[in-house]
């Protein structure tokens, strides 16, 4: 079986300027994964580890300095706000189809409506209720939903989120969650979801990669890397997502 994702041995480095002095970040150091179609994957680390560097090098938004990335066809995306990420000006049905205007593919007006309603199903919202409306008559999660069906509307191979539910309440959530692991099994669509919400990407992913400092820490499928993490940041990590109070102990063992 073919990968959809085949990212081989990439880095990538940022020069800062402080104080007329000249700093060099590792922001992603020779990472390496791969995801075969209908595999769920979740990179889990703390804001500034480098998984949204990891992420945007995946999209092609931000260039390698080294090693290769290889994606089956354009991915689809989503973004983590859901208030920012859609167009005011536009209309659902418009948001939804962009990807599809764009595209290159020959589709007259009424084929890409047609298509913009079967993804709306898809994610939950009728047609005959969305279609016609503008993104601040949405909810937050409805929104995402839009952002979902606009990843979705071109049949990707591989779907990327990055901290998709982190502005929802729980039960939003769990809603949009349950919705993308129905569609990714439907779909037999790859998923890549990058988080630091651990319980989240605990039910959404088969395999998490831990990511600190740009590099990954430790990998494993996710009921074994839950019962018997190795690392000793892993530990800390889940510890901080389940206890407070044990993190804090396991934090002061550390040190």
């Amino acid at each position: 079986m073919n990968n959809v994702l085949t990212v081989n041995g990439v880095s990538k480095k940022f020069i800062n300027i402080r104080e007329g002095k000249k700093e060099i970040l590792q922001a992603v150091d020779h990472i390496s994964l791969s995801v075969s179609p209908g595999e769920r994957i979740g990179i889990i680390g703390a804001s500034g580890c480098g998984k949204t560097t990891l992420l945007k090098m995946i999209l092609g938004l931000t260039n390698t300095d080294s090693g290769s990335i290889a994606c089956d066809g354009k991915p689809g995306f989503v973004a983590q706000d859901p208030y920012s990420s859609l167009c005011p000006r536009f209309r659902i049905w418009k948001i939804v189809a962009e990807p599809l205007i764009y595209s290159g593919k020959k589709m007259n007006k009424e084929q890409i409506k047609g298509r913009v309603k079967e993804v709306l199903l898809q994610v939950q919202l009728p047609p005959d209720k969305f279609m016609e409306r503008y993104p601040y008559q949405l909810s937050g999660g409805e929104r995402q939903r839009v952002s979902l069906a606009r990843a979705l509307v071109c049949k990707p191979r591989l779907l990327i989120l990055d901290e998709p539910t982190s502005m929802l309440d729980y039960e939003v959530k769990s809603g949009i969650g349950n919705q993308i692991l129905k569609i990714a099994e439907e779909e037999q669509l790859a998923v890549v979801l990058v988080t630091h919400d651990i319980e989240f990407a605990r039910i959404m992913c088969d395999h998490l990669y831990i990511m600190n400092e740009g590099k990954f820490l430790e990998d494993g499928e996710t009921k074994e890397l839950f019962e018997d993490p190795k690392n000793s940041f892993t530990k800390m990590l889940f510890a901080a997502s389940l206890d407070l109070e044990a993190f804090w102990k396991l934090k002061e063992n550390m040190e």
